[in-house]
């Protein structure tokens, strides 16, 4: 479907930086970073439609930058996790009110998308929104509905990005729905260490391809952190050569079997997790945060 090459995932923010507080990378700062990472990547995936999203895009379009986008939308909680250990309800109202939302970033993607037809070559109605771990919950019925609406006012093609075990248990409807499908593998999470870690990742495929033989799959995210709180990774995995290693087997493996896999991820995001600075969520970057390379 796609014509291979190498993929990051990208955001800018820089100490001090922040989607939450809505303090973005100026112009200036997105090309600094575009201009280190068009001669390694061919493609970037960026995650909502934020005032940095359309920033990258302009950057891209005014500096004639030879770069592709898988452009995304950020999905508002549409319903409450069942039981879950950590995270509360919201009310009826605040649900319905984020369906709107929704909607309105189906619009925007709409928009964006016209507007750099030539940047962006497909693009996901949300990220790992069946994931345990996300507050923003919705249901596999409504992100189909979602993917469904897009594909019938875009040209690019539609997908949804998730993590390769909630493909295979609770994204029957999307997965009908979607052009193609986008897993995520990561090997260190589930305990498996460096030298397993690209054998795990070609079983997580294989398994979608089982259960989806007629659909195209990509990966949106594998990576390696080169940082960790101990608290699920072993210090001694989380290291700046088993990211090498881990990059470069990876690298080989998408050539190998031309795959488009975006690594996660292009720079340290440091507002991510925890306050604490070896938090794994804050070091997954090929990069620093000051852009020097690891």
């Amino acid at each position: 479907m796609f014509i291979y090459g190498k993929a990051v995932c990208y955001q800018g923010y820089r100490k001090g930086q922040s989607p939450i507080e809505e303090i973005y990378p100026s112009k200036q700062q997105v090309l600094q970073d575009l201009l280190l990472l068009k001669d390694e990547f061919n493609y970037i995936r960026v995650y909502d439609t934020s005032p940095h999203t359309k920033d990258i895009l302009e950057v891209i379009h005014k500096n004639n930058i030879d770069i592709k986008v898988m452009l995304s939308m950020y999905l508002f909680a549409e319903e409450n996790h069942i039981n879950h250990p950590i995270f509360g309800n919201e009310s009826p109202k605040v649900l319905e009110n984020n369906r709107v939302k929704n909607n309105n970033l189906c619009l925007e993607i709409i928009q964006l998308t016209k507007q750099y037809s030539n940047i962006i070559f497909s693009v996901s109605v949300g990220n790992e929104a069946r994931s345990i771990w996300n507050f923003n919950r919705v249901s596999d019925k409504r992100i189909a509905e979602l993917v469904s609406s897009l594909k019938k006012e875009i040209l690019q093609p539609v997908t949804f990005c998730e993590e390769w075990k909630y493909w295979l248990t609770d994204l029957t409807l999307t997965a009908e729905a979607v052009d193609f499908i986008s897993m995520h593998t990561y090997p260190v999470w589930n305990g498996i260490n460096i030298d397993d870690a690209i054998a795990e990742s070609n079983n997580h495929l294989n398994l979608l391809k089982i259960k989806y033989p007629s659909k195209h799959i990509i990966i949106t995210e594998a990576g390696w952190p080169t940082k960790t709180d101990e608290n699920k990774i072993p210090n001694e995995w989380a290291t700046i050569d088993n990211q090498k290693k881990y990059y470069t087997e990876m690298n080989l493996w998408a050539k190998k079997n031309q795959t488009l896999v975006f690594i996660f991820e292009a720079f340290d995001e440091l507002w991510k997790g925890s306050n604490n600075q070896n938090d794994p969520e804050k070091n997954w970057g090929l990069y620093y945060e000051n852009k020097k390379r690891k």
